[in-house]
């Protein structure tokens, strides 16, 4: 979605799609690869152990759903379907910190070799 909002011109100064396009890249881009990457880069760098768990899908999937929400609202320029959409980015990247603090605690509970697939 950010390639072809970027392609019709909407990384240009001024364009009506700047924000969608924009958030598409630093969120949709960006965010996805830190979730994805978190629980790699996290364990090597602070020496915590976070096993994988399916519920790490759940912080992705509410961030891709809310940024659909405010790149429509930015394309058919809706303020309150961006705000909305907005706002529920935010409770994703929170979702995503209390999930990965969660697997952090959930770590220490049991010995290094387990919980790793």
């Amino acid at each position: 979605m950010a390639g072809l909002l970027g392609i019709a011109g909407g990384f240009s100064p001024g364009h009506p799609w700047r924000d969608a396009t924009l958030h598409a890249v630093a969120l949709g881009f960006v965010f996805s690869m830190i979730f994805g990457h978190a629980a790699i880069i996290f364990p090597a760098v602070m020496r915590v152990n976070i096993p994988y768990h399916p519920v790490f899908y759940l912080p992705l999937l509410l961030l891709h759903a809310s940024l659909t929400l405010r790149i429509f609202g930015g394309l058919d320029n809706q303020f309150a379907l961006r705000r909305e959409g907005g706002l529920i980015n935010a409770v994703a990247l929170l979702l995503f910190i209390l999930t990965l603090i969660g697997s952090v605690v959930r770590g220490k509970r049991q010995p290094a070799n387990q919980g790793v697939t």
